[in-house]
Formats: C-alpha cells, structure tokens, sequence
C-alpha cells in the first residue's frame, strides 16, 4: 500500500508541470489586455488632442484604463506567484534574473489576500466609474447600489479571509 500512495504521490507531483498550460494562457490573456489597452489609450489620446471630451467622461475612460491595468497585475500576480508556489522557483537561480521581493513572503494564505485586495481595488474603480457615468434615474441607482453591495461583499470575504488565516496561525 505505501508502494502506491508513494508512486501516486510522485505521479501528482511529477504533474505540476501541466499547471504551466494554465499560467502560459494567463500571459497570453495578459498580452490581450495589454492590445486593448493600446488601442484604449490611443483612442482616447486621438479624442483629447483632436476632438471633445466632457470632463466626466475623461475621468470615466481614465478609470476604465486603470481597470484594465489592475486587472492585468491580477492576472500577472496569480501566473508568476503560481508559477513559483505550485511548479518551479528554478528560473530565478540565475544571476541575470533578479526575483521580486514580495515573491520571497508569498505563499497560499498570502495570495489569496493579494488576490482579495486586488478584487476590492477593481470592484472599488469599477463602482466609481459606475457611480460616475450615471443620471439620476431610479434604475441606474438601483444599478448603484447592487454594484455597491458587491463592492462590500468583496471586501466583507478580505476580512473573513484575514480572519480566519489570523484564527489558524494563533492555534497552529
């Protein structure tokens, strides 16, 4: 019996490398944000200088621009943080490759925090422009104010996160 579990165990821990499909496509969903946001960017630029634009609507389309890179340091984080944790820290052992700081302290608990924050700082913009771009109409408070209970949401499971990781390290 102990033959198996060991040879399933080396089988499981032989099959992290199949985790790299999920972080290559990760990149690649990152090099989508960032053509998306070249051409958000460039439109917007092509609007300021040659065109009209409302000062609630640039602040509208700025926010929207630093969603998109929110979003993409989510994405980022996650494939570089997992790429460490779950398959190889090898490609950091050389001398050109410097790693980043935060990775050093990273481990589960710390990413789904990161992740946690992360949400909330997207779920906050997102709210923002939201809150931003509308009138006054019943519905678009009624939009308001789901997008808001969301928003709390997010940040109600942060603390619960950092809760229930504080409750297990003081028992541990």
């Amino acid at each position: 019996m102990d033959k198996l579990l060991s040879a399933i165990g080396s089988v499981l821990y032989g099959m992290r490398f199949t985790m790299l499909f999920f972080y290559v496509g990760l990149v690649t969903i990152i090099i989508g944000i960032l053509g998306k946001f070249v051409l958000e960017t460039h439109k917007l630029m092509t609007t300021l200088l040659f065109g009209e634009l409302a000062k609630i609507d640039l602040i509208i389309k700025v926010l929207e621009l630093v969603d998109m890179t929110m979003v993409a340091q989510l994405v980022w984080v996650v494939a570089l943080a997992g790429v460490s944790l779950f398959v190889t820290t090898g490609h950091f052992d050389k001398q050109d490759m410097k790693k980043p700081d935060w990775l050093d302290h990273v481990n589960t608990y710390n990413l789904k925090l990161k992740l946690a924050f992360a949400i909330i700082s997207i779920s906050g913009v997102h709210a923002l422009k939201t809150y931003l771009s509308g009138d006054l109409s019943l519905e678009n408070i009624r939009i308001v104010a789901i997008v808001a209970v969301i928003h709390f949401t997010f940040v109600l499971s942060a603390i619960g996160i950092s809760v229930a990781e504080r409750l297990t390290r003081d028992k541990a």
